[in-house]
């Protein structure tokens, strides 16, 4: 069980997320529009990573509203990505110089868009279907119950934030070795719960540590761009061997140059990660984050 300084500050970060997505889902036609469905998406994500830091047994519905909110983030997923791919080839098309690869753009966006469509269909059938919980059940005051973990606000914090960060920074030496896109992938989404984690638990600062979020933004944001391109990148090499399979070998070849253009800039993203990933470690964030906790550095002997 939390110490109840942790316990109070966690829920009013949860009150604040849980009203944010609120508002995003009362918002008439947001699964319509591209922008409002990926706020909702991560509006969804911040409210889970609060419900990963605080104590279950005080919320009786936390089990049910997790798996709820993770459901809604997963069905939202695949527009989400055939939204990023669409835009990624638009603005292709709208650089492009020569009219032949403009015609192969324009063809890979009407098979984007059809599967678009698709996922949209599909998607509100799914959401029709969800059943999100009572959110506002997570509203009611937690029961606290007594004795307390003898710790500082400061003390429990490090414990929460210690074990995702081993998860999210401990393994980057390797993923800088070699390029795995799944790898990668799994390495952004616990980077970003680690992230989340650091702004729930900012209260606890005496200052915000703005240096160590916008790192964590850095490799997030590398690695965010990295999975849209090697996405985007599978779905090329699909979209050229129908072609291909179809014996349309003149747009097969314009793909294949859009593919090259495509491998090229997931490969630029790859180095952006590598380079932000250099001086990273828990090591590095304990070092930091400590002191900002005003807790002693790891290893320092106690005054």
């Amino acid at each position: 069980m939390h110490p109840a300084e942790l316990a109070i500050l966690l829920h009013r970060a949860l009150e604040v997320r849980l009203a944010g997505l609120q508002a995003l889902l009362a918002t008439e036609g947001w699964s319509a529009e591209e922008e409002p469905l990926h706020q909702v998406r991560v509006s969804a994500r911040r409210l889970g990573a609060v419900l990963d830091l605080v104590d279950p047994g005080a919320y009786p519905s936390h089990k049910r509203q997790r798996r709820a909110l993770k459901g809604l983030v997963d069905i939202l997923g695949l527009p989400r990505e055939l939204d990023v791919h669409a835009r990624h080839l638009e603005a292709r098309r709208r650089e492009s110089a020569e009219p032949a690869q403009e015609a192969v753009l324009e063809h890979l966006l009407e098979e984007v868009d059809r599967a678009r469509a698709k996922a949209r269909r599909a998607m509100h059938k799914e959401l029709e279907d969800l059943r999100l919980p009572d959110l506002d059940k997570l509203l009611e005051v937690p029961s606290l119950r007594d004795p307390f973990q003898p710790a500082s606000l400061q003390e429990a914090a490090w414990v929460c934030l210690e074990p995702r960060a081993e998860a999210a920074l401990g393994g980057l030496p390797d993923l800088a070795a070699q390029e795995d896109a799944p790898a990668l992938h799994k390495a952004r989404v616990r980077i970003k719960k680690l992230r989340y984690a650091v702004e729930a638990l900012e209260g606890a600062f005496a200052a915000a540590p703005e240096a160590v979020l916008r790192d964590l933004r850095a490799l997030q944001t590398a690695l965010g761009d990295h999975h849209d391109l090697a996405a985007l990148e599978a779905l090329l090499w699909a979209a050229e061997g129908r072609l291909r399979d179809h014996g349309r070998s003149l747009l097969a070849g314009g793909v294949l140059e859009v593919l090259g253009d495509v491998a090229e800039a997931r490969q630029a993203a790859f180095d952006r990660f590598r380079a932000a990933a250099a001086d990273q470690s828990p090591a590095a964030f304990a070092r930091v984050l400590r002191p900002a906790l005003g807790l002693p550095l790891p290893g320092a002997a106690p005054r």
